[in-house]
């Protein structure tokens, strides 16, 4: 049956719809709720597709037209991917809201460049833990092939891909998800929005040998499994941040 008014799509509402405006709230969260409890109840795991938006909507007595909106609030923080002809499923697509999130809070709420050090450094020290203790041959061996490059780079440009490179690998082989997302998120982040420190780093030295070697103490620490050597590098470097930034 047809209601009386438009909805968002320029149809006629159903009655369905009608009832729908008449509720308090949005009839949408009934979708995110019903989301949350299955990840939360373990039935939807990542990779798994999600029931039509027909059947969705009969399930949750709400119409079609909510069913789609709360699914592109879920595609929107990186919950839900949305594939032509074939579906929606469950994902876990989190890098770039949290990049969002971290610009948003970077601009309205005013916060500076030594907030972000400080950020790196405490998901860096920590990752450093982590690493010596878990990482695999192959994160060791990306590491140490990382050190080779950057020390043999005859470019700024390749310096910094190849830097990135170790800490990177360090954090990757912390092996923890949390920590690495957001290490992710961050980093993306400072490359859009915040200018190299690196560069800054460079001109307020007489040569860059003592950079390269913090990044040295730091690979061989985290490929030795020796946490006192990689502290040590990781500390140097962020103590050359703060004094050439």
């Amino acid at each position: 049956m047809k209601g009386s008014e438009l909805n968002e799509s320029g149809m006629y509402r159903t009655d369905l719809e009608d009832a729908e405006a008449k509720e308090s709230g949005k009839p949408y969260r009934k979708m995110l709720e019903s989301f949350r409890e299955g990840i939360l109840s373990g039935r939807l795991r990542p990779g798994d597709r999600l029931e039509p938006e027909r059947e969705l909507a009969l399930r949750l007595g709400i119409s079609r037209n909510s069913v789609r909106e709360g699914l592109r609030a879920l595609e929107l923080i990186g919950l839900v991917t949305s594939r032509q002809g074939s579906g929606n499923f469950v994902s876990v697509n989190f890098d770039g809201t949290m990049t969002y999130m971290l610009t948003a809070m970077y601009y309205l709420k005013g916060i500076n460049e030594e907030q972000v050090t400080e950020f790196r450094f405490c998901l860096e020290w920590e990752a450093m833990h982590l690493a010596v203790e878990r990482a695999e041959e192959k994160q060791k061996k990306q590491a140490m092939e990382a050190l080779r490059k950057l020390e043999e780079a005859t470019t700024e440009d390749e310096r910094i891909r190849y830097d990135k490179a170790i800490h990177e690998a360090m954090v990757e082989a912390s092996h923890n998800d949390f920590l690495i997302t957001n290490y992710r998120a961050l980093t993306s982040f400072m490359d859009t929005y915040v200018k190299s420190m690196r560069w800054r780093i460079i001109q307020g030295m007489e040569s860059r040998n003592e950079l390269e070697m913090s990044h040295r103490l730091l690979a061989e620490g985290m490929a030795e499994g020796n946490l006192e050597k990689g502290l040590r590098g990781l500390r140097r470097h962020f103590e050359y941040i703060e004094r050439y930034k």
